[in-house]
C-alpha cells in the first residue's frame, strides 16, 4: 500500500495528513479511501471534470463553501440542487460531481472537517423516489 501511495504523488498525500493531525486516523482514512474506491467503483470511474462538464453534471448542482471556519476549524458547505427534472436527474452523476468538488475543497482548504447542509427544496417526489435505501447506504459509506 505504501508503494501505491508513493505513486499517487506528494500533493495527494498531504490531503490525508489533514486528518486531525493523528497518524492513526490518517492510516484509517487512507485504508478507508482505497476500500471505498474498490467497493463502489461507479462513484470513482470516469470522473474527469471535462467529461462531467460535457455531460452537464454541474448544471443542477451547486456547492457553496462558507468563507469563515467555525471555532473547531471546520467549514460549513451549503449543497443545493437547482432545477432537478425527474428524467434528467442521475444520482451517480451527482455523487461523482460532489466527490470531485469535495476532493478539490480538501486539497485547497485548511479546514479540518466539514459540515454539509443539504438544501432539498427543489427536489420533486420523483427525484426523492430515486433515493433508495441502498443508494443512501452507499452515499453514507462514501461520505464517512
Amino acid at each position: 500500500m505504501l508503494l501505491e501511495l508513493y505513486r499517487i504523488g506528494s500533493d495527494n498525500n498531504l490531503t490525508f495528513l489533514n486528518v486531525q493531525m493523528s497518524l492513526e486516523r490518517t492510516k484509517q482514512t487512507v485504508d478507508m479511501y482505497y476500500s471505498v474506491r474498490n467497493l463502489l467503483p461507479e462513484f470513482f470511474k470516469n470522473r474527469d471534470p471535462v467529461i462531467l462538464q460535457e455531460q452537464q453534471a454541474f448544471k443542477h448542482f451547486q456547492l457553496i463553501p462558507m468563507p469563515n471556519m467555525l471555532d473547531d476549524f471546520t467549514q460549513v458547505i451549503i449543497d443545493q440542487y437547482a432545477g432537478t427534472e425527474d428524467q434528467h436527474f442521475d444520482l451517480i452523476q451527482i455523487m461523482k460531481t460532489g466527490i470531485v468538488i469535495n476532493e478539490l475543497l480538501m486539497r485547497n482548504s485548511p479546514a479540518l472537517g466539514y459540515h454539509v447542509v443539504l438544501d432539498l427544496k427543489n427536489f420533486s417526489l420523483g427525484v426523492i423516489r430515486k433515493l433508495t435505501p441502498a443508494f443512501l447506504k452507499k452515499m453514507q459509506v462514501v461520505i464517512t
